[in-house]
């Protein structure tokens, strides 16, 4: 049994529950990994006696944990090597990816997930090669993970029975291994995925309770060579196989049409958008027009190589200034809706019932923020400064599952200065293993000289 915590005298508390509360001075007890209780501090302590462990909350702002619903957080190894460039997963991503080694994954995934956690995220979903290792690092830094070994037929960097069996197996070692971490299936796409591996995943998914994550209509080029291959496109061909459901995270679905919003909507599967990758490419994306029908939307930042950080703040103001723009409307969705979408709304979406509201019986996954910072003030709308002003370097103290993994700024587990020297060195290592195998690299990137 974890300690029990105290975090009293909180400025605020943005419950999120389902009244949407939101609380002024009051206190939150935990005990174990769930929270007991939410009220005034002395009257707290007389009810359950002295806390293992007593945070001040003054000056703070407790708001559950964040739900990062798409992300690939080794792939901040290639961070500013793709965001000023175009076809960028053919070009890029796949000729390094080739380079990794599972040393090499651990190390920088290590450092993804510490950029993870000081952003507030307590969940995440990261779909990619070598996720036993993403998974350990995970488990090290102590935030939770929905997480999927990708699954690649053809096409890309690491593909075929192999990695199909690393999936399975992935899933039978996690299945029961910890509390923090929730294996999945994760085929990458309809453009790189065959039909009768679709069909075998669909089987598996339904006899084993098992989520799928895929990549879905991310690309012109999937939608060319789908349509090329099977005669229809990656949204239809999904359908008919059946896997389009409250079960799949397809993340993307960028290169639909009006009646394929209608059947992820209509399915109720749910559609991760990041719509800072979509910016960057000049993409337009369709999460109002998913809302409306009905759908089910959750925010991600996806890979810290195409946004170039993992800074859920700024994905969901991102997410309301791109939706407004492209619907030429100023109220086409606001804060406290797009908050939804990173906490109690993600959370329903997912299953996860436990997670994504700070209430009595809910799990101790809390993120506090520090409102002294000039930005953060004056206060007259809590949930507006937090989706408007907050950054990822407010967050002062995370709890995650009932232990403090982050506090006053820095990890409790692990040595940041250790952390991210690791993670650089491995990002060299990477690239010039990359640039050894693929020479093309170098005269599209152009020399680094940091490799020196």
């Amino acid at each position: 049994m974890k300690p029990s915590i105290i975090v009293r005298d909180l400025d605020y508390i943005v419950t999120m529950d389902n009244n949407r509360r939101i609380l002024r001075k009051s206190s939150i007890y935990i005990e174990d990994t769930y929270i007991l209780a939410i009220g005034e501090y002395n009257e707290l302590r007389r009810k359950f006696g002295v806390a293992d462990r007593e945070i001040d909350g003054r000056g703070l702002i407790a708001i559950p944990g964040l739900i990062n619903a798409h992300t690939h957080i080794a792939m901040c190894a290639m961070r500013g090597l793709a965001s000023d460039y175009v076809d960028v997963i053919y070009r890029i991503f796949w000729p390094i990816e080739k380079a990794f080694t599972p040393e090499i994954v651990e190390k920088v995934a290590t450092l993804g997930a510490l950029e993870a956690l000081k952003s507030g995220v307590t969940l995440l979903a990261d779909h990619y090669f070598f996720m036993d290792r993403i998974a350990e690092a995970l488990s090290n830094i102590g935030i939770r993970g929905l997480l999927g070994h990708t699954i690649m037929t053809w096409g890309g960097p690491w593909v075929g029975e192999d990695e199909f069996r690393k999936a399975l197996d992935f899933v039978e070692k996690w299945r029961d291994r910890s509390s923090l971490i929730k294996p999945v299936l994760a085929p990458h796409s309809p453009e790189t995925v065959s039909i009768e591996w679709f069909k075998d995943l669909k089987e598996i998914s339904g006899r084993e309770g098992l989520p799928i994550h895929m990549h879905l209509a991310q690309s012109e080029r999937e939608l060319k060579v789908v349509k090329e291959r099977t005669g229809t496109t990656p949204v239809r061909l999904i359908h008919d196989i059946g896997i389009l459901g409250p079960q799949t995270l397809a993340a993307h679905c960028i290169y639909i049409d009006d009646w394929e919003k209608s059947v992820l909507a209509n399915t109720g599967t749910l559609v991760v958008q990041c719509p800072t990758t979509y910016m960057l490419s000049g993409t337009f994306f369709h999460a109002i027009d998913l809302l409306r029908l009905g759908g089910k939307v959750l925010l991600g930042t996806d890979a810290p190589c195409y946004n170039d950080n993992i800074d859920v703040f700024e994905e969901a103001r991102s997410f309301i200034y791109a939706q407004r723009l492209q619907k030429h409307d100023p109220a086409a969705i606001k804060a406290e809706e797009v908050f939804s979408l990173v906490t109690s709304r993600a959370a329903e979406n997912l299953g996860l019932r436990e997670l994504g509201s700070i209430a009595i019986g809910k799990k101790a996954d809390i993120v506090l923020l520090d409102r002294g910072k000039p930005h953060l003030n004056p206060v007259f709308n809590v949930i507006s400064n937090i989706v408007y002003s907050s950054t990822m370097g407010d967050v002062h103290t995370v709890i995650v599952d009932g232990e403090v993994v982050l506090e006053n700024f820095k990890s409790t587990r692990v040595n940041e200065g250790d952390v991210v020297r690791k993670g650089r060195e491995a990002s060299k290592k990477l690239l010039r293993r990359a640039l050894d195998i693929s020479p093309e690299l170098e005269d599209l990137l152009g020399t680094i000289p940091s490799l020196g």
